[in-house]
């Protein structure tokens, strides 16, 4: 497996499965894709799964190995994969608590600006509704800056 380029994007998926869980996604990717391992570096565990505990972080594939999460985006992005179908439902709060500290920690760490959190959806030639069209990352953006702006005002 090929060590990752500079970090510049985060890409958000979600599984499109109600019931799921690292485990079977990871055997998924490689048995049924042929992929070397699963193609996401986290996880956020969905609710009413019997599986994952809701709002957990799991980790994927090692963060320092190229992901298979997004074509022409693998090479310098982390995956992180909301467990869930969020064509169907809303994530969680504790997803989103997750994801909004997930998103934080790492943009900080890799100095990504905001603008580089996407949806897979919102890459060029794709065509799903990954994370779902009940997830709407303008909104997660947003209230990102605003987490972000409120701990400038703490810290300075």
């Amino acid at each position: 497996m090929e060590k990752l380029e500079k970090i510049k994007y985060i890409i958000v998926h979600h599984s499109e499965r109600t019931i799921d869980f690292p485990l079977f996604i990871k055997l998924r990717h490689k048995y049924l894709r042929h992929w070397e391992d699963i193609g996401y570096h986290y996880l956020i565990g969905g609710r009413n799964n019997l599986f994952t505990t809701n709002g957990k972080l799991y980790s994927g594939r090692p963060e320092e190995i190229i992901g298979t999460h997004a074509i022409r985006y693998n090479r310098n992005s982390l995956g992180i994969c909301l467990i869930g179908n969020f064509n169907k439902i809303y994530p969680s709060k504790e997803q989103l608590f997750t994801l909004f500290s997930f998103l934080n920690a790492k943009t900080e760490e890799y100095s990504i600006p905001i603008q580089n959190i996407l949806g897979h959806r919102e890459l060029p030639n794709v065509t799903k509704s990954c994370p779902g069209k009940l997830v709407n990352m303008d909104y997660i953006r947003k209230k990102l800056n605003k987490l972000k702006n409120k701990n400038k005002k703490l810290f300075t």
